[in-house]
């Protein structure tokens, strides 16, 4: 017998208001959320909502939190729900939760999608995903397998990935797997009270300018494939102008780039964007939009 939705439903709604799981689940909120550290959180946009956030974190304690016996709550759940019916087949489930950032590879019309790995492929059961997903789109999401072949339910607290991954990083997409702490506290962009904007990013005045700063960490980096000449990184930019996928150029230069550590990624999409804004645009009469924004404004171009 497969496990379903409402089934993962139950066992998630136990892990969420048990009283034998209180002190547990206490404590898996506090690290989740870091409730200890005092910086100021910023949540991206759709992604700060109550319900998200519990959600969010009732996957991740269901099925990455260790209680003393070894169990996680999922487990532990399932346990107490399932004494004697369909007991094996929902522990197997809840035991074999996997964590994934994955691409959609194809829509299956009012049933759920297809998910792609590199070699893998998850084939999930969720008519919303159908709804609400599109070729392309990447999600993270913890996935329970059902027992039936290839077939698995979304958990809580899944998320639409805002940014597109392009082929070559989709060849290399397991060098990118995150964890569900990693994903919130990339969400909640903690920032120092006194920094709380960061560093900002590069601000050249000319491309000349732009291309030298790229050029210079490009070679310290040793990434040759992202040493252009100025003709060369202008009519790259130029190309994507009136690219109606406002991700297009983003996503080529992730190609290029290759595999980063995450915490440097912002540095790099900084140095790229001062390129895309100090790039005359002919139909604005040659001029940058550095040349078109107030350079008062402390974001300037941004």
């Amino acid at each position: 017998m497969a496990v379903t939705a409402s089934q993962l439903e139950e066992i998630a709604a136990w892990c969420g208001t048990s009283p034998e799981l209180q002190v547990e689940r206490e404590a898996g909120r506090r690290l989740f959320f870091a409730e200890d550290d005092p910086r100021p959180i910023h949540y991206w946009e759709g992604t700060g909502d109550y319900n998200a956030r519990m959600r969010r974190f009732l996957g991740f304690f269901m099925f990455s939190c260790t209680l003393p016996d070894g169990d996680t709550p999922g487990i532990r759940a399932a346990k107490a729900l399932y004494r004697f019916s369909n007991r094996e087949e929902t522990l197997q489930a809840v035991s074999g939760a996997r964590y994934v950032m994955a691409i959609v590879c194809s829509v299956m019309s009012s049933q759920g999608v297809t998910l792609e790995l590199e070699d893998e492929r998850f084939e999930v059961r969720d008519r919303r995903w159908s709804r609400l997903l599109s070729v392309g789109n990447t999600v993270i999401a913890h996935l329970v397998p059902t027992g039936r072949r290839g077939q698995w339910l979304p958990g809580p607290g899944w998320l639409q990935w805002p940014f597109g991954i392009g082929p070559n990083m989709r060849q290399n997409l397991k060098q990118w797997q995150v964890d569900p702490l990693g994903v919130e506290r990339l969400l909640q962009m903690r920032a120092d009270p006194e920094e709380e904007r960061g560093p900002l990013p590069p601000q050249d005045d000319t491309l000349d300018e732009a291309v030298a700063r790229m050029t210079a960490a490009a070679e310290e980096a040793g990434l040759p494939q992202l040493v252009l000449s100025v003709p060369e990184w202008e009519a790259w930019v130029v190309s994507h102008l009136n690219n109606p996928n406002t991700m297009a150029f983003t996503q080529e230069f992730l190609d290029r780039l290759g595999p980063v550590d995450k915490e440097d990624l912002g540095r790099w999409l900084g140095l790229l964007m001062n390129i895309w804004n100090t790039t005359p645009q002919p139909d604005r009469g040659g001029k940058s939009a550095v040349q078109m924004t107030s350079r008062l404004s402390p974001l300037g171009a941004r």
